[in-house]
């Protein structure tokens, strides 16, 4: 991943202005984009601000998502890609690309993380205890976390006050009709899931066990997924997904760093995960949910091995397996 730079730089200006111009016209916000994509709040600012060129698949997602033409927008990233100096590709599409031919279920995987135990009381000598009130930005606290951890919170605090707005509004109006199971809201403001594309219907290619281990882009499980539950981790935001449509759940890390890890894993064991490779965010491939075995039964854990460091949802005694954690 790299910035953009000083290098011819017409095409590059004319694609950023047509993806700005493109998201103005359709009236979407940065988190309205992210809700519709598998690309982050930061990515698409990072893209539409012509800070870094988006890939092939962030552009076809943004032209699915918007409802335009992608072939010209394909036309000019292509030539943009063509203008980058040597050494200046556009993102890479790691997020977006499981890799080979999934494992069968219970193979082992390259992936596989070594466990993380509680320090032994006698280990090597630990810098000291930091106040609590800095204690989330120390020891990986880079510049990039700091801002991070202050534009989610801003952005939460803004976001619930709409989430709030909205929840009472859609309670008097539809006399409390309860809500779809596994959709409830979360604390990132995507608690109304993400909406339907422009035709207003849902044509998921797969549902329930066809899911399994299947990449929810690929099968159109994004369209009317929101989260089911999260949690964080030194600003990095960790969210189970949930498609009703597709009937399967999927976990998804932001704002995040190379090496960080989302595992998730049901209530019969089985266990599916994804690093980060490039750029800040990435999710994993998706585990089928039942009525007996909603996706508030699935758990979702955000890994930091450099910290050796864990956090999961629902609850820290539903953990997944020791060799989830790094």
């Amino acid at each position: 991943m790299s910035d953009r730079t000083d290098a011819p730089a017409g095409t590059q200006e004319q694609l950023f202005g047509e993806l700005r111009r493109i998201k103005l016209a359709s009236g979407f916000s940065y988190g309205q984009l992210a809700d519709r994509t598998h690309y982050s709040r930061s990515s698409w600012e990072r893209f539409l601000n012509g800070k870094q060129l988006p890939s092939k698949v962030a552009v076809e997602q943004f032209a699915a998502a918007t409802g335009a033409d992608p072939r010209p927008l394909l036309d000019l990233l292509g030539a943009a890609g063509q203008a980058q100096p040597p050494g200046q590709d556009p993102v890479a599409d790691e997020a977006l690309a499981p890799g080979p031919a999934a494992p069968e279920p219970g193979a082992a995987t390259s992936e596989s993380l070594e466990p993380l135990t509680a320090e032994p009381p006698h280990s090597s000598p630990r810098p000291p205890e930091p106040a609590p009130a800095r204690r989330r930005f120390l020891g990986r606290s880079s510049w990039r976390r700091r801002l991070g951890a202050v534009g989610y919170i801003a952005s939460g605090a803004v976001m619930g006050a709409v989430a709030t707005v909205l929840v009472m509004g859609t309670a008097s109006g539809a006399g409390g009709a309860a809500k779809t199971p596994g959709a409830q809201a979360s604390g990132s403001g995507t608690g109304q899931g993400a909406p339907v594309p422009a035709g207003g219907k849902v044509d998921a290619r797969c549902s329930g066990d066809t899911c399994l281990r299947r990449d929810p882009q690929a099968m159109d499980c994004q369209w009317d997924a929101s989260t089911s539950h999260d949690t964080w981790l030194r600003g990095m935001h960790i969210e189970l997904r949930y498609s009703p449509a597709c009937h399967a759940v999927w976990g998804r890390i932001e704002n995040g760093a190379v090496g960080d890890v989302v595992k998730i894993r049901d209530r019969t064991g089985l266990e599916l995960q994804a690093t980060i490779r490039t750029d800040r965010d990435t999710y994993t491939q998706m585990l089928a949910v039942t009525d007996d075995a909603p996706a508030e039964s699935v758990t979702i854990c955000g890994a930091i091995p450099s910290q050796k460091q864990l956090e999961c949802s629902p609850s820290p005694n539903a953990a997944p397996s020791p060799n989830v954690v790094p």
